[in-house]
């Protein structure tokens, strides 16, 4: 759905390194610009405002809600945060994008969902990699076959980083854990490709077992699951914010496979636009495919709502509102399995 050619003006709930990279990818977006922050004091706020030149800030959410020429915001807070935070937005009539996972648990999310669609605004979960055209790219090659029948699915995402147990990585009230963190990347392609297999736009696994190591502030620091799908699709899934397991992908065929170097972060980093996929076909030459985007994966995220505006929910393989639910509840399960073992 197009969406009209005027500039978007966004406001930023938040003022942490996400926040800023943010602020940073839409200098160079087509239909978008900032123009308000609010943080978790008032000086936090003025501070980044500044710090980004800004032409204002809020001192509260509900202000920065209130101001009329704010037309959507961008949630980049804890994850505990993201409920109260859209709700409080979306009540205010501004379209929401909000940080990755949308919510702490499916209940959560379905309740932001919910809030959305009777009051008639956008709000989308920003898994960025969805917005890259690599994801459009990986779809056409398993629509035409290029690897033959999708067997199984391996795909990681975990980094390395020292223990905090007051920082939001570890600690649980601030939503900390690996499978929060990042597990929701794989699980979200790994359906989405099961999806595609399957001839939808996702699938959800029929069979799905996990564990890992939870460490001493309680939090999930490396999980693993493995997930079979209606179609006989199997996926392994790993993440870690204590061992570095890497950002690879790799979707195995009957006849050879495709591997995804990172899919998630685009050369490595928040900000980069190129991404890459590998077509290892049996009998053929490996073919490296590059897929550079038009800006930085952020700015992607901010100019698809934009164009999508008025309609609701961003286009698929963005997150759509049914994946964001079926994804969460992957996720559920999946800590559960992890924290009860």
């Amino acid at each position: 759905m197009a969406g009209s050619t005027a500039t978007l003006a966004w406001g930023i709930v938040g003022t942490g390194a996400i926040a800023g990279d943010f602020v940073r990818a839409l200098r160079g977006s087509r239909r978008c610009r900032v123009l308000s922050a609010c943080g978790s004091s008032p000086e936090k706020a003025a501070q980044f405002a500044g710090r980004f030149r800004l032409p204002r800030s809020a001192r509260t959410l509900e202000e920065l809600c209130a101001d009329p020429e704010v037309q959507a915001v961008y949630i980049a807070t804890p994850h505990p945060l993201h409920e109260p935070q859209a709700l409080v937005a979306i009540a205010a009539g501004k379209h929401v994008l909000c940080e990755k996972p949308l919510a702490m648990d499916a209940a959560s999310a379905e309740r932001m969902i919910d809030a959305a669609r009777l009051r008639g605004t956008f709000l989308m979960e920003g898994y960025m990699y969805r917005c890259h055209p690599l994801v459009r790219g990986l779809v056409e090659h398993l629509a035409q076959g290029t690897i033959g029948d999708v067997r199984h699915v391996r795909a990681d995402f975990g980094f390395r980083v020292e223990r905090n147990p007051e920082g939001r990585l570890f600690a649980p009230a601030l939503g900390g854990g690996a499978i929060l963190d990042v597990g929701g990347y794989p699980m979200s392609l790994a359906r989405l490709i099961a999806g595609v297999v399957a001839g939808s736009q996702f699938a959800e696994p029929v069979k799905l077992s996990g564990g890992g190591f939870v460490g001493p502030a309680g939090a999930d620091e490396l999980a693993s699951a493995h997930l079979t799908f209606a179609t006989g699709v199997t996926a392994e899934l790993t993440c870690a914010v204590r061992h570095d397991v890497g950002t690879r992908v790799v979707i195995f065929g009957e006849r050879g496979r495709i591997i995804l170097p990172n899919p998630w972060l685009p050369e490595g980093k928040r900000q980069g636009r190129m991404a890459s996929l590998l077509v290892h076909a049996d009998g053929k030459d490996v073919r490296a495919v590059e897929v550079r985007a038009q800006s930085a994966s952020y700015a992607l995220e901010a100019d698809l709502v934009a164009d999508t505006l008025p309609g609701q929910e961003a286009p698929w393989p963005a997150m759509i509102w049914a994946d964001t639910l079926g994804n969460m509840r992957a996720l559920d399960a999946w800590r559960a399995a992890t924290t009860s073992g």
